[in-house]
């Protein structure tokens, strides 16, 4: 088996911070939005699709630096504010089966997430970006891509994911589907909307995880 970690929100509590940064950045570009909103509307997708819709919305092209500027100011301020989400380590350092991260995060933002956070030693090289594929969450892309990339078949994965466009996205895999509300950005009652998406079930943090996905945390066997 093969569990399937979407990043932000999942394994890196870094949606409130991200969302912050660019509701800033677009309220002075002049795009009207609230934090709330955008998590709504665009969790789960990358930066291109987003800004691809708010650029339609508007009518013009945002800064040609908006997305320099984001990622400066988000590093700024990741000492301070950019955590693991409580109880990630220990969770995926106990887990016997194989894990992969497959993330709508840029490339390069997604290193420095797991980096920042101590997460990127746990997973190797089994980091995959949507930078990587042609069509981001909710399409099944980057999932397929990352079971390909790591020898597994779409019937032998588990996604964990925070967004109705990941639970999606997974489900469009063909994968199964957990939800998970564990880190500090989703509104009461997502949940719900995350089982409507296509979620088995959903997990409030990582304890509940270990008791929904029992068998990632069974002695391994390679069902390759």
């Amino acid at each position: 088996m093969l569990v399937i970690f979407d990043c932000d929100g999942v394994l890196v509590d870094s949606e409130t911070l991200v969302s912050a940064v660019h509701v800033a950045n677009l309220r002075r570009a002049g795009y009207a939005i609230d934090e709330a909103q955008l998590i709504e509307r665009f969790l789960g997708t990358t930066d291109r699709a987003m800004i691809a819709t708010i650029e339609g919305e508007l009518g013009h092209a945002l800064p040609a630096d908006y997305l320099a500027q984001v990622k400066q100011e988000v590093r700024a301020r990741a000492g301070a504010d950019l955590r693991a989400v409580r109880g990630a380590h220990d969770a995926v350092d106990a887990m016997t089966c194989a894990v992969c991260v497959a993330s709508s995060s840029a490339e390069e933002e997604l290193h420095f997430k797991l980096e920042t956070t101590g997460l990127a030693g746990i997973f190797g090289e089994a980091v995959f970006s949507a930078d990587r594929v042609e069509h981001g969450k909710p399409a099944p892309d980057i999932f397929l891509y990352a079971a390909s990339r790591t020898g597994w078949q779409p019937d032998q994965c588990v996604v964990l994911e925070d967004s109705v466009n990941g639970v999606r996205a997974g489900r469009a895999a063909g994968m199964r589907v957990l939800g998970f509300t564990g880190a500090g950005h989703l509104p009461h009652g997502y949940d719900e909307a995350l089982i409507k998406a296509g979620a088995e079930a959903v997990a409030a943090d990582y304890g509940a995880l270990r008791a929904l996905l029992p068998e990632a945390f069974a002695p391994y066997r390679d069902e390759r």
